[in-house]
């Protein structure tokens, strides 16, 4: 096998082009590349793959600089999957998609946890799509960004660690049975996704500066002390008392208050989201041209708004915000510190939409589904409600939790939590099922059932559910 002295140095009337190994008679074999150098063992097994041209002085220098400091000096062997690495790496992938070179060694340049990009993309897997082949190529240049680079090396086969946190319990989660909710008033109560009860200190191998803790809006009730001060629920404090007054409007009958789940985003509201993508930051470090291209999008980030006409306006709640994302007042800030400009609900939702954008995680910030998968539970389904019920205490005024909640402050009274179950222990069901009037009703009027979805999540609602009701939601429950 050649040493890197031989590669290049072959033979002195070779032109030094700045080329690197290409398909056999791409260039045509008149270079004088040596009969015993085009069937060397590094080549062995590349089928119609030799060195026409092997690079000039200046690559070589190149390598032995950047590829493999004092190996050239040292006569050391260059394998062939090293070689092909080093002239992807070179030209940024962009040989690999030329019609010059095998279609194997598409992302075969630069390595992500000991795998090129085709490997940690698509594994083993014989044939790649346009798209697939795109979206190599897309990474492959994108991990020249030193923080993508970081961030990715920490990503590959790394995992998401989440231990109990401690000292916290629950009370389990208590199947309700279906019957009781015959011939009481039910009142959406909207909620994130998020889960319970653990601690996550690293998110797909990406360590946090500080855990994040999980505390999840559905089995807030079953915390052990909320059961004991009857406190069925939490939210910021003008929501929370817009929702007790939206169960004392139903005050003469017996109500329930019912988890209405979100979508998975919904989560970006709530401390975790917003908390476990910043917390990223340390250990990927973006440039200081990415944080100031963030810092600059979160002032200019836009909220419409209904004025006292109910016309919707266009505001900029961040725009006087001098504190960057790195800075250990933006933690403060999306606590519970609310400002004349914004709330901490708001500054988190709008910190986390911006890091959903393919334009900052280009630029080396956290993964946005990552963060979600490491705080979402996974039995919440979308457009489902029932996970939690509890019996609302009408008269009481808002509570003061002693379990401590870093996105609500402000307690919902309520009592016996139980979760709506199917036959196989699923929770919830189709939120049709609970307000059938309400969605019989839109859909005479016309109202598509995601806009009656909307406006259970944003209005204050209440229906009684009753025996013709029942029978649909047991067939639901008991089918599945």
């Amino acid at each position: 096998m050649p040493t890197l002295s031989e590669l290049f140095n072959l033979d002195p009337k070779v032109e030094r082009l700045a080329l690197m190994p290409r398909m056999r008679g791409s260039l045509g074999s008149d270079y004088g590349v040596s009969p015993e150098m085009q069937n060397s063992v590094m080549f062995e097994g590349k089928k119609g793959f030799m060195p026409d041209v092997i690079a000039p002085k200046v690559l070589y220098d190149f390598i032995r600089a950047i590829k493999a400091p004092g190996r050239a000096a040292r006569g050391e062997v260059l394998d062939e999957e090293e070689a092909l690495n080093t002239a992807l790496n070179m030209f940024g992938g962009g040989l690999a998609t030329s019609g010059g070179v095998p279609a194997g060694s598409l992302g075969m340049g630069a390595r992500v946890g000991g795998k090129t990009v085709r490997e940690l993309l698509y594994g083993d897997k014989p044939n790649l799509t346009p798209a697939e082949k795109s979206a190599i190529t897309k990474l492959e240049k994108e991990l020249k960004i030193p923080a993508v680079s970081r961030r990715e090396e920490m990503r590959a086969g790394g995992q998401t660690i989440a231990t109990p946190t401690p000292g916290f319990s629950t009370i389990g989660e208590i199947a309700f049975n279906p019957e009781n909710l015959v011939g009481k008033v039910l009142v959406p109560l909207f909620g994130d996704t998020s889960a319970i009860g653990k601690d996550v200190s690293q998110i797909r191998g990406i360590p946090l500066t500080k855990p994040v803790t999980q505390q999840g809006g559905f089995l807030y009730p079953t915390v052990k002390s909320n059961v004991a001060e009857e406190i069925g629920y939490a939210s910021e404090p003008t929501a929370a008392a817009n929702k007790i007054k939206n169960f004392e409007k139903f005050a003469d009958d017996d109500v329930l208050g019912v988890f209405l789940a979100g979508g998975p985003r919904s989560i970006d509201f709530s401390h975790h989201q917003a908390q476990g993508l910043v917390r990223q930051l340390d250990a990927i470090q973006p440039s200081v041209k990415a944080i100031n291209n963030f810092d600059r999008s979160l002032r200019n980030f836009s909220v419409v708004k209904k004025d006292p006409e109910g016309k919707s306006i266009k505001t900029y709640p961040f725009k006087n915000l001098s504190t960057s994302i790195i800075s250990p007042d933006m933690e403060i800030l999306m606590s519970q510190r609310t400002t004349k400009d914004f709330t901490p609900g708001q500054l988190r939702t709008a910190i986390s939409q911006l890091m959903y954008k393919d334009e900052f995680r280009k630029q080396g910030f956290p993964i946005y589904d990552d963060a979600l998968e490491a705080f979402v539970d996974p039995r919440l389904q979308k457009g489902y409600m029932g996970q939690m019920i509890f019996e609302a205490i009408p008269g009481r005024g808002i509570q003061t939790p002693s379990y401590s909640h870093q996105s609500y402050s402000a307690g919902i009274p309520g009592r016996n939590p139980k979760t709506l179950q199917t036959k196989s222990g699923n929770l919830g069901a189709p939120a049709e099922l609970l307000f059938p009037q309400l969605y019989a009703k839109n859909r005479a009027a016309g109202k598509s059932d995601d806009a009656t979805f909307s406006s259970m999540i944003k209005s204050h609602q209440g229906e009684k559910f009753t025996e013709e009701a029942l029978d649909p939601l047991m067939q639901f429950l008991y089918s599945r």
